[in-house]
């Protein structure tokens, strides 16, 4: 089980580096690694898989943020964009292309953090006895 659970983190640090997050979700991922800096590497104790479990549910709403942003970005450069005659913009193309691409990988490790979370969790209710 740590065996699953150590591959799982680093698939999804792994992920995690392909792509640059905004500044906003980069503090909140800086702020949950100081949070989570006094804590164990791998959790032993129910509050300690509680805490990872409430950071991961930080990070799943962090990535969402991320790529309804991008939603948002997307339905602005689409606004005016495209002529009649002319079809898409060059420049609007290479935007759709990237803001597609990053909110299907934002959606991705958000769902990823959400499994994450819902291990953590089963994981503290099982030490609790519950």
């Amino acid at each position: 089980m740590k065996r699953l659970v150590l591959m799982l983190s680093v698939s999804l640090a792994a992920l995690a580096g392909n792509f640059a997050l905004p500044q906003i979700a980069v503090s909140a991922e800086m702020q949950s690694q100081s949070d989570m800096a006094g804590m164990k590497m791998m959790p032993q104790t129910a509050a300690e898989h509680s805490a990872m479990a409430e950071s991961y549910k930080q990070k799943a709403a962090n990535y969402r943020q991320d790529a309804e942003m991008h939603r948002q970005m997307l339905a602005e450069y689409k606004k005016g964009a495209v002529h009649p005659k002319q079809g898409e913009n060059p420049w609007v193309t290479k935007m759709r292309l990237h803001c597609e691409k990053y909110i299907v990988d934002a959606e991705r490790l958000a769902a990823d953090a959400d499994a994450f979370a819902q291990f953590h969790t089963m994981r503290a209710k099982e030490l609790q006895g519950q």
